[in-house]
This record gives structure tokens, sequence and C-alpha cells, in this order.
């Protein structure tokens, strides 16, 4: 199996590599003496060599961007202001740490120094854009509201933009390529946050109704057969974007001397759901546009709340090409190690990446890794996330719960359960697709 620097072996092998998913300006609460010097990126990289954590997927952005560029169009997360949240005092230590040096940069030189991989990882559209996330707010979506993506009933979608338009394409083409230049050992495009990637902006209807005589905001039933062809026509657009993407980063591995493999971070979806999220991964791998695919367990929407990792798995073996499984957060963490239940975080933790092993994934992703591998009651856990024997020996402890109980959601996606308020959006209706 071609896995080029992923270091993943072969299928079936007892013990395989954890990949934690960091995002070191979360761990903080912005109260704590200290907290603005670099270092604190160094001890972030420390935490997780301490538990064992085979490579770390670093956080290079989302809206806004958590290193040092060159490109005229970035904006520093917090560069546009800050609202304070009961949840933490202040988040000045992150442009103090931003001012001393490039979290960016300095993770890859510790890594490189320590043997640790460091992958890069842009989320693909979440833009946020409200004034109660001021701090996460760019200038680039700011200054373009027309380019900001519309629901079936023409409402705005605020946090996402629309890849249709050329220089919404443009953007987060030009942002990987920096990062790839900058040094990561691969690029992690992160399309959970946040799908579904493509909705009902002009410039995805009127090429739809040029090209099949189809309104597609006429379309309404609750059947996905009858939206297939709007699906794949949105999920083609979104494929262009990965073409491009696979032909800058190849010249650019020329140029640079340095292979930088692409992983699509992706929910564990049927392939129905995938493509109406515009992602089309089974037209990704047999063009080769990506390396792996890296699951996130979302359930959350109506249409169907389950896991399908054995349907990525046999899409990315077919093509000879790695499926990496993920934990998330949900119900995994809480802040300053308070957790009515420690016992069944670990439990149902275990269970998540248990039954992604029995689908046949190549290796572990753990989410929120930064604040995760800190914890005393998770420790154990995630030194053993990659050995298969051990999760398999805790997860068949605890039975899987019922989609309608709390316990089926931990160690998934942070944004899914019964708290959030998207969890039962229908797919084929008027908010969701």
């Amino acid at each position: 199996m071609s896995t080029h620097i992923l270091n993943i072996p072969a299928a079936g092998a007892a013990a395989v590599p954890v990949f934690g998913i960091s995002e070191w300006q979360n761990y903080y609460r912005g109260d704590e003496p200290g907290i603005g010097a670099p270092e604190i990126i160094d001890r972030c990289v420390e935490a997780h060599a301490a538990v064992g954590v085979d490579s770390i997927v670093w956080n290079a952005g989302r809206g806004t961007i958590l290193y040092h560029s060159d490109l005229p169009h970035t904006t520093v997360q917090y560069e546009l202001g800050f609202v304070p949240k009961p949840e933490r005092v202040s988040c000045e230590y992150v442009r103090r740490v931003m001012s001393a040096c490039c979290p960016l940069r300095r993770a890859i030189a510790l890594g490189q120094e320590r043997g640790m991989p460091i992958l890069g990882r842009l989320s693909m559209n979440r833009h946020y854009g409200t004034p109660a996330n001021i701090d996460s707010n760019s200038r680039f979506r700011r200054g373009h509201p027309e380019w900001v993506e519309r629901g079936k009933l023409g409402e705005p979608i605020g946090n996402r933009m629309c890849y249709a338009v050329p220089e919404v394409r443009q953007e987060r083409l030009d942002i990987l390529l920096e990062i790839q230049r900058i040094g990561v050992d691969a690029l992690v495009l992160d399309f959970c946050r946040q799908m579904p990637i493509i909705w009902y902006h002009k410039a995805v209807i009127q090429p739809y109704i040029e090209k099949t005589g189809i309104d597609p905001r006429t379309i309404d039933t609750a059947e996905p057969a009858d939206y297939a062809s709007w699906f794949q026509f949105r999920a083609d657009v979104l494929t262009g974007f990965m073409r491009s993407l696979r032909s800058k980063v190849r010249a650019q591995e020329h140029e640079l001397d340095r292979p930088c493999p692409i992983i699509a971070r992706v929910p564990d979806y049927t392939e129905w759901l995938m493509i109406a999220c515009s992602l089309d991964i089974e037209t990704w791998f047999r063009e080769d546009l990506i390396d792996a695919t890296m699951l996130s367990p979302f359930p959350r929407l109506r249409d169907d709340l389950k896991s399908y990792p054995g349907y990525h798995v046999q899409v990315a073996h077919r093509y000879d090409k790695p499926c990496i499984g993920g934990v998330g957060s949900n119900g995994m963490k809480e802040r300053r190690d308070v957790l009515p239940d420690p016992e069944a975080a670990v439990a149902y933790g275990c269970r998540v990446a248990h039954d992604q092993y029995r689908a046949g994934v190549d290796a572990m992703s753990l989410y929120q890794s930064e604040a995760l591998c800190r914890k005393d009651y998770l420790r154990k856990m995630i030194a053993n996330l990659g050995q298969k024997e051990w999760i398999a020996t805790v997860a068949e402890k605890v039975p899987e719960p019922p989609r309608d109980d709390p316990r089926y959601f931990i160690g998934k996606d942070w944004h899914c359960g019964p708290r959030n308020e998207g969890l039962g959006t229908a797919v084929c209706g008027n908010l969701a697709l």
C-alpha cells in the first residue's frame, strides 16, 4: 500500500500509528500566568510525545490563520478583535505567542528534532462571519458577502463561502500551497469543518439550470435519489478544486524536492450522503487526487445517524490507499479535568476506535489531542490507541449504546450529539442541503 511518508503499516497490523489532531490555542483558557511565551508550542509537542502519539496534525487555520503568512489576503486569528466568552477570560496570549514566533514553523522544527512528522491542517469551509465571532473573522470573508453561501430558500449561510466562485477556491489553494512551502510533512484538508461544503449559491445554481433546465430549489421531496444529479453536480465543483490542488502541490514537490501527501479528513457517512456533502472520495481516489482519508465519527444528520467506516476502508483500499480512523472529543473532555464519569469516556472512546479497527482502518487519529493527551484519565487509553487488542479488550466491556442514548455520541465529533442544535437537520429539506 502506497503511503509515502505516512509510515502506515500493511493492512492487518496489530499496532498502527496514531495521529494527534491538535489545536494548540484551545488548551488554555486565557487566565493562566505565563502562557504568552512561545514555549507553549513546545509543551504541546512534548505532551503528544509523552503519550506516544506518532504524528501531529497541526492547526494552520480556519477562516483565519495561525501561522506567519506572506499572503496579502490572510487574516491572523484575533487580528480583527475579540469578544469575551464565559469559558475564557481572554485570548490575548494567542497574539503574544504569534508575535514571538510562528507556531507552525516552531512545531515543524520541534518535530524534526524528535522524529515526529507535523502535518498541516486547514479547515476547508469554516469562515464564521458573525460579530460574536469577530476573533475568527477574516477580511476576505467580511469583504466579500456576495460570495457567502446561500441556503435553499436564499438565506445566507454566513460561515461558509461558495467554492463555485474562483476567488474562493484560490484563497484556499494559496494557503495550502504556502504551508506546503513552509515544510509540513503532509496536507490535511478538513472537510468536516463544515459540511455540507457547497449549498445553493447562484454561482452553482445558474450553471446547473443551464445544463439541466431544472432549478434545484424546486426539488421538494425527502428522497435522496431525487437530488442525485444536483448533489453530483455540486460534488464535481469541489473535485475541480481538488484537481487544481493536486497539480499545484505536485509542481511544488518537484521544486522543493520533498513529498507532500494530501489527506482528506471527512465524516464517516455512507456513499450517497458523502456526495450530498460534495465529497466525492471515490473520484478523488480514482484520479489520485488524495493519498488517504481520515475519518471523523460524525452522527449528525437525521437521514442517517450511523457510521460507515467499512465503506470508507473499501474505497481507499480499492485504490491501494490508507484510510485513517478517528476518535472525536465529544464527551471525552471537560475543562480542568472535570468529568462525571471518566471511565465512560475511556470505554466508549475505545468502542469508537474498535468499531473502526474491525472495519479495517489502517491508523487512528484523535481530535483535539492538545487537550485530551493531557487528561490523566485518558493517558493510558491514548498510549494504547494504536494497539488494536488493547482497544478491543476495553471496548468489548460495553455494548454499543442505542442512538437515542447520550453515550452513543461519546468519542465522536464535537459538533454532534443531543445537545447540538444541528442534530436531526434533514439532508433533503430546506435547511441542510
